[in-house]
């Protein structure tokens, strides 16, 4: 038998398995997807098994897999097959599709260890050999290879670790590591089996405390955790070992599962009559679920139409028949939103996944999805890969979000990978939004998808009032403050009437950046082309791409000059102005800088849920799935944010950011009120966002890309280039665009570039792309997977492949 196995190895050019005999001693435990340990390039690495096969390959020299890690998860056939398929469609090393979908605990990985021997051989003029041993000698000997690679910064470390290795200096010691997540296992108490068993009472003259255990244990039909049992009956833990010691119970090992949610009580679910809306769209929904072949709906409902009682009925349908599911949301902040709804409904079937759990709590909720005791996994973009059985629906809430797209190799997005795992399996997918991307709706049109729309609210609530307010008109007459006069009042009068805020702001931080009025000096980051965030809580200015920080200078550093000026405005920012203008209010702020912690999702949106808090501001994180029926009015403090930056979904985003955020009003008895601030409120994204007309939107929308040839009217593939040195970034892409046009036929493919990009250094590396526009020919990922295998790895290396780009910065 032979195992062709796919060996987590970072090695670009790597799209294909290898293939290893399997001996006789493993042949019984094998199997497709197992996690194995294979000798791979001189050393043992970790490996998954992609098929097996009885069929010899036409090579010699066939190596053994070594063993199999039954500690490290498994992976089902069909993740094996959607990790293929990533790898194609993003033109991604076969190895990172697999561990995209491999959580990080579960998995097994290879330790390397380097040890010094005998430092005496070194050459006396060899400066990193020298470097390298002197960073040994200081650990004691020895140390992890990544630590030594960075502490020794060491350009060519591998050849340096190489020669000492050769010369006898060093011994390089490679073991395979398991899985860091274990299964929780304490000590319960079940009652004895012995025949002569004393009965509770016949204690309780002198050892009540005894006799109340021997009670609870005897009405327990399975082992009890010994924690619990000794807090129900409010004792320590001698009685208990005085029952172990005269035979009457005994002690033995309890797996216990790690809740990855608070544990609180949820209502449970109460009927109420569907609209016509939720009907007719659950019907078309049934119809794709019994059809029998993949299919895929839009789910498009204004805010506050009730898409979540149509996906949770829907998912209900699915468990009734036996099958499961995996519903998608887009932020953490909404997974704990929705995990009260889903476990009210669903109870213990349900699962969650995301990278705020422990490693504990991620360990139980995959080996319980895996199990088949959850039937529905809740949880944001890596949710799609959990390891359902009889996977028969996937439902993706607002399906449009940016953050459905991974930003590093492999650049899946979330709702392809979803449709593609719906194909393999023969699941059914639901994508729903009240702003559809101009894609999905355009499949709609072309009868690719199906359509269900929810054009009401419920119980026929009115949409909310939405006013622009014009920012040059209020800077004209003076009123240069964070909030215009009307948002100003329409606060005011919430607070007098016991009503709840939303204020958004698509920054965080206190302002964009800080500048020198003396010399005209502005702070930038050293290692990204843009310019340092100033937070005031900190006193320090921060990069929010490298997270490269400083303190807040006093003066300037250029001229001395102690007149700095803030421009631009975030959360910081808008949440201190919010308690100098309305002292009375209670105030949270939600951000990445403030939801940190564990459970501060939770904390923060039970606050203002309950009350505790008047006025909640926040980044886009408020902007959508909240559901808080006593906010009736929501404040967009700048509305320009985002349409001025150079890419082509500028205006979409600004769309959608816009009719999300106004959705949080009104969502109770109460009418709803929004107040939008713009310095542009007569662009036609902004005016079709007041009136809540997507229709309108789309429509001019539609046309402005098909006229200049953008999705959906062609793919797109962004190629990037980074390397500290700015001429090798430019070098490498002419060489790689060459070869690409050596080999492109079609004339439906356009190659543009290259070009520095938008952000032209980030993160230490300066930064080249071209961008390759396809408008209907096939196979161009498979051109670049041609080329990025046969290229020489000097050019392979630093370049980064994202087909269908969210954007371009």
């Amino acid at each position: 038998m032979y195992a062709n196995v796919v060996v987590d190895a970072d090695a670009p050019g790597l799209f294909q398995t290898f293939t290893y005999h399997v001996p006789d001693a493993l042949s019984g435990a094998v199997a497709e997807g197992a996690c194995v340990s294979v000798p791979f390039g001189g050393r043992e690495m970790v490996g998954y098994i992609f098929d097996l096969t009885d069929t010899p390959p036409e090579i010699d020299g066939i190596k053994d897999l070594s063993a199999v890690i039954t500690d490290a998860c498994a992976l089902p056939k069909p993740l094996m097959m959607l990790a293929s398929w990533m790898s194609d469609y993003y033109s991604a090393p076969l190895a990172q599709s697999t561990r995209a979908i491999v959580p990080e605990v579960m998995s097994a990985t290879v330790n390397t260890i380097v040890r010094l021997i005998d430092p005496e051989r070194v050459h006396p003029t060899s400066t990193n050999q020298k470097r390298l041993v002197g960073v040994l000698q200081g650990a004691d000997g020895e140390m992890d290879s990544d630590i030594l690679k960075v502490k020794s910064g060491i350009d060519k470390f591998a050849p340096t670790l190489r020669q000492l290795r050769d010369r006898g200096v060093v011994e390089v010691i490679r073991t395979i590591e398991l899985p860091k997540a274990k299964p929780r296992i304490v000590n319960g108490l079940q009652i004895s089996e012995m025949d002569d068993l004393a009965e509770p009472h016949e204690l309780s003259s002198r050892a009540h405390k005894q006799a109340a255990i021997l009670k609870e244990l005897a009405e327990s039909p399975i082992a009890v955790r010994q924690s619990e049992l000794l807090r129900r009956v409010g004792t320590s833990s001698s009685p208990a070992r005085a029952l172990i010691d005269k035979g009457l119970a005994e002690r033995v090992k309890l797996r216990v599962r790690r809740q990855p949610f608070a544990t609180r009580a949820v209502e449970s679910h109460a009927d109420f009559t569907l609209t016509q809306g939720q009907q007719d769209a659950l019907q078309i929904i049934a119809e794709g679920l019994n059809s029998g072949t993949p299919q895929t709906t839009l789910l498009y409902g204004v805010t506050g139409s009730g898409k979540t009682e149509v996906y949770l009925r829907s998912i209900s349908d699915v468990l009734d028949a036996g099958g499961s599911c995996i519903a998608l949301c887009p932020e953490i902040s909404l997974t704990a939103h929705l995990m009260d709804a889903y476990r009210a409904r669903f109870g213990d079937q349900i699962a969650i996944l995301h990278s705020k759990l422990s490693m504990g709590e991620r360990h139980d909720e995959w080996r319980r999805i895996e199990s088949g005791e959850a039937k529905v996994v809740l949880g944001p973009r890596s949710a799609i890969f959990a390891p359902v059985r009889n996977l028969k629906l996937i439902v993706i809430d607002e399906e449009h979000e940016p953050s459905y797209k991974q930003d590093h190799s492999p650049r899946y997005s979330a709702r392809l990978a979803a449709e593609e795992r719906a194909r393999i399996e023969g699941a059914s997918v639901i994508l729903g939004s009240a702003t559809p991307s101009l894609e999905t709706f355009y499949r709609t049109s072309t009868g690719e998808i199906r359509l269900a729309v929810l054009d009401k609210r419920v119980d026929d609530r009115p949409m909310p009032e939405v006013k622009t307010v014009d920012q040059r008109e209020e800077f004209a007459q003076g009123r240069r403050n964070i909030f215009s006069e009307p948002l100003r009042q329409g606060i005011e009068d919430r607070l007098s009437r016991g009503e709840q805020t939303i204020l958004f702001v698509n920054r965080r931080g206190y302002a964009s950046f800080i500048l020198c009025r003396s010399c005209g000096y502005t702070a930038r980051c050293p290692n990204c082309d843009v310019s340092l965030t100033y937070h005031s809580a900190m006193k320090l200015l921060k990069c929010h791409h490298c997270d490269e920080s400083m303190r807040a200078p006093d003066v300037c550093p250029k001229c001395g000059g102690p007149h700095f000026k803030q421009f631009g405005i975030g959360t910081e920012r808008v949440e201190e102005e919010v308690r100098k203008v309305f002292p009375e209010a209670s105030v949270i702020r939600m951000d990445s800088d403030t939801t940190r912690r564990k459970n501060a999702h939770f904390q923060i949106l039970d606050a203002f849920r309950e009350g505790r808090a008047d006025i909640l501001v926040g980044t886009q994180m408020v902007a959508k799935g909240l559901d808080f029926p006593n906010v009736t009015l929501v404040g967009v403090i700048s509305a320009d944010t985002i349409l001025n930056l150079p890419d082509f979904r500028s205006a979409e985003r600004t769309f959608q950011l816009l009719t999300q955020v106004s959705g949080r009003a009104g969502r109770g008895k109460k009418p709803g009120e929004v107040i939008v601030q713009s310095f542009s409120p007569e662009n036609y994204a902004i005016k079709a966002a007041a009136q809540q007309d997507y229709k309108t939107f789309y429509d001019e929308e539609i046309e402005y890309r098909r006229e200049l040839g953008y999705p959906p009217f062609s793919r797109l593939i962004n190629i990037l280039s980074s390397d500290p040195v700015d001429s090798f970034a430019q070098t490498r892409l002419e060489d790689f665009k060459s070869a690409l046009e050596s080999r492109i036929q079609s004339d439906e493919i356009t190659l543009m570039g290259p070009a520095p990009a938008p952000i032209s250094r980030l993160k230490g590396m300066y930064r080249w792309h071209i961008l390759i526009k396809n408008r209907g020919s096939d196979g161009i990922q498979q051109v670049i997977k041609e080329v990025l295998a046969d290229i020489s790895q000097s050019v392979r290396t630093g370049l980064t492949i994202d087909v269908d780009p969210l954007t371009m910065l």
